[in-house]
C-alpha cells in the first residue's frame, strides 16, 4: 500500500522506448498493471492538462508518458479514455497543443471533455461532503492519476493528489478558491476529493519537471524520474523529498501526514533505480507562507503587506483572460492593461496560472520580507 516505485528515465526528449521501459518497470515493481486493471475495465487516464502550451514547457504531462500508460492499460485488458478539465480552455484545444490529442488518435483512444458536472456525495469528508465533478468519473470503473512534477505558487508543489483538482469542471474551480482562501482549507478539500475519487494508481511524470513559479510560469528542470504508487499521498511525500522540499512545509502533504493517510518518508518503501535521486527545485515565491506563523489578527490587519501579491508587468496586453476568470473579480482592464484591487484579491494566484504572456509575477512587500527575517 505504501510502496512507491521510483524509476530513472535518462531521456531529455522523452524517447518513447525509454519512457515505455520506465513506465513498465515502475508498474512491475508494484505488481504489474493487471494487478489493478481487470479485463473489460473502463479506465480514465487523467493527465495534467493545465493549459494549451507546447509539451517542451513542462506545463502538462508529456504525451509519451500518456501513451505508455494507455498501452499498459490495454495490455491488461482495460478500455482507456483520456480526460481532464483545463480552466478557461477546452480540453481538445489543450490536448492538440500539448500533443496528447495526437496520442489519443494514434492509439485509438477517446478524449473525453469534462464539460458536464454531476453530484457526488462524500459523507466522510472532513471539509467537503458533496462535490460537483465531471460526469466521466461516473462512467468509468477505474481512474489513474497521471500527474506532472511541478512547483505551485499557491500549494507549494503539485503532484499525484493535486492533479485530481482537474476533476472539477472548468471554472467551477474558482468557487473553491473563494470558499477556501487559506492553504490549509484548500488542502483539506483536495484530500477529501482524493479520498472520494480513489484512483487505482498514481503516476508522476518527473522526467522534466518544473521549478519556480509553477504550475504554468516556472522553468523546466530535468529530474529524470517516474514515480508510481497506489497511495497517492505517499507518492507525493516521495516526490516532495526528491524535489528538495520538506513534506511538513507543504500544506497538503503535511495534512496527509497528520491525518495518517501516509507514513513519513522514512517509513515509505521506495523501490527502483531512482530511489536515491535528489534534486534542488527552486521554490515558488510563496512557498514559505506566513499562515499559522503569525497571530491571526496581525495577518488579517496586514493582509496587503503580509502576503505576496500578484503584480502585472509591461508584458500585459490587456487580453482580459485573468480578469474574466478572477474568482473574486478583483481585476479589470484599464487603458489596455490589467489593474488589481488588492483589497479584494484573495491571493489564489489563478491569474499567474492563466496568463498566456507571463505578465503576472508574484512579489513580496517590504513588510513581508522583514517579518520573514524575524521568524
Amino acid at each position: 500500500m505504501n510502496k512507491v516505485a521510483a524509476v530513472k528515465v535518462d531521456s531529455f526528449d522523452y524517447n518513447y522506448g525509454d519512457v515505455e521501459k520506465g513506465v513498465n518497470e515502475a508498474l512491475e515493481l508494484l505488481g504489474g498493471m493487471e494487478k489493478y486493471i481487470s479485463p473489460g475495465d473502463r479506465v480514465l487516464v487523467k493527465p495534467n492538462m493545465l493549459e494549451a502550451v507546447k509539451k517542451e514547457l513542462s506545463v502538462t504531462t508529456h504525451p509519451e508518458v500518456v501513451r505508455a500508460v494507455i498501452r499498459a492499460v490495454k495490455k491488461a485488458g482495460g478500455i482507456p479514455v483520456v480526460g481532464d478539465s483545463p480552466g478557461p480552455t477546452s480540453t481538445r484545444k489543450v490536448a492538440e497543443k500539448c500533443g496528447i490529442m495526437a496520442v489519443c488518435l494514434e492509439e485509438n483512444v477517446k478524449l473525453v471533455s469534462f464539460d458536464e458536472a454531476v453530484e457526488m456525495h462524500y459523507p466522510e469528508g472532513r471539509v467537503i461532503k458533496k462535490f460537483m465533478l465531471a460526469r466521466p468519473l461516473k462512467e468509468v470503473d477505474k481512474v489513474i492519476s497521471l500527474a506532472k512534477m511541478k512547483t505551485h505558487t499557491f500549494m507549494g508543489v503539485t503532484g499525484a493528489v493535486k492533479n485530481l483538482f482537474g476533476c472539477v469542471v472548468g471554472m467551477d474551480k474558482a468557487q473553491f478558491h473563494l470558499r477556501m482562501q487559506k492553504r490549509q482549507e484548500f488542502s483539506g478539500m483536495i484530500l477529501d476529493l482524493a479520498n472520494l475519487v480513489k484512483p487505482s494508481l498514481f503516476l508522476i511524470d518527473g522526467v522534466m519537471g518544473m521549478e519556480g513559479n509553477g504550475p504554468r510560469n516556472g522553468h523546466p528542470l530535468f529530474a529524470g524520474v517516474l514515480l508510481a504508487g497506489v497511495n497517492g499521498f505517499a507518492v507525493d511525500v516521495v516526490m516532495t523529498e526528491m524535489m528538495g522540499f520538506k513534506p511538513q512545509h507543504i500544506p497538503m502533504v503535511a495534512m496527509a501526514l497528520e491525518q495518517g493517510l501516509t507514513p513519513p518518508f522514512t517509513e515509505i518503501e521506495v523501490v527502483g533505480s531512482a530511489k536515491g535521486v535528489r534534486c534542488s527545485f527552486v521554490p515558488p515565491r510563496t512557498l514559505l507562507s506566513l499562515e499559522d506563523r503569525v497571530p491571526k489578527w496581525l495577518a488579517e490587519f496586514g493582509r496587503n503587506h503580509l502576503t505576496a501579491r500578484p503584480w502585472i508587468s509591461d508584458a500585459c496586453i490587456g487580453c482580459g483572460r485573468c480578469a474574466a476568470h478572477c474568482p473574486p473579480k478583483a481585476m479589470k482592464i484599464q487603458q489596455g492593461k490589467v489593474e488589481i484591487a488588492y483589497e479584494q484579491c484573495i491571493r489564489c494566484y489563478c491569474c499567474q496560472e492563466l496568463c498566456p504572456y507571463n505578465a503576472v509575477s508574484i512579489k513580496e512587500g517590504c513588510l513581508l520580507k522583514v517579518v520573514k527575517r524575524l521568524l
